[in-house]
């Protein structure tokens, strides 16, 4: 009787893993397993930390998984200016990045929406990080890999990580 009964609940757990990993399938729900991170101060991280004012951001889907300011739910301290945060993502959820800031010296106001589904590597997966910083009033966006940067390559992006293979998605190179 124990026996039968194991068996049946195997079969259960048997089915019940097929169905999500068939529903995950049909609906392109794979998710990605990465960082996203960004600050105010110049990549090189001797910047002037006071330069730069983030107002809003949104990384993901709007309508669906996302890391952004919820302004609209009266956060006090407003937008952060720095995190780092890992997220288990949606592939189909990689869809933009937009950033809104401020230069404090000149109060001019600037923003961007990078459309991800055209700037992020066709391999972009587990391990990798997307991380934007200014230098000057300008953004820098970077995807990181988890790959070493080849010896005789120049390093790119965040000193932190110069070691490993960093591309720049914004500007434009």
């Amino acid at each position: 009787m124990k026996a039968a009964f194991k068996i049946i609940l195997l079969g259960i757990f048997i089915i019940a893993l097929n169905a999500c990993t068939g529903r995950n399938a049909m609906i392109g729900n794979d998710r990605i397993y990465h960082n996203f991170s960004y600050n105010t101060w110049e990549f090189n991280g001797r910047g002037e930390k006071d330069t730069i004012e983030i107002l809003d951001f949104l990384y993901g889907n709007p309508n669906g998984y996302s890391a952004r300011y919820f302004r609209e739910k009266g956060e006090a301290r407003g937008c952060p200016q720095s995190t780092n945060e890992t997220v288990n993502m949606p592939r189909k959820d990689l869809q933009i990045l937009y950033v809104k800031w401020k230069d404090k010296l000149t109060d001019q106001v600037q923003e961007v929406t990078l459309d991800l589904t055209k700037k992020l590597p066709k391999d972009f997966g587990e391990n990798h990080e997307v991380f934007f910083s200014f230098k000057q009033a300008k953004l820098y966006v970077y995807v990181i890999t988890p790959e070493r940067r080849a010896k005789d390559g120049p390093p790119n992006g965040p000193e932190a990580s110069n070691y490993l293979k960093t591309i720049t998605i914004y500007p434009e190179q």
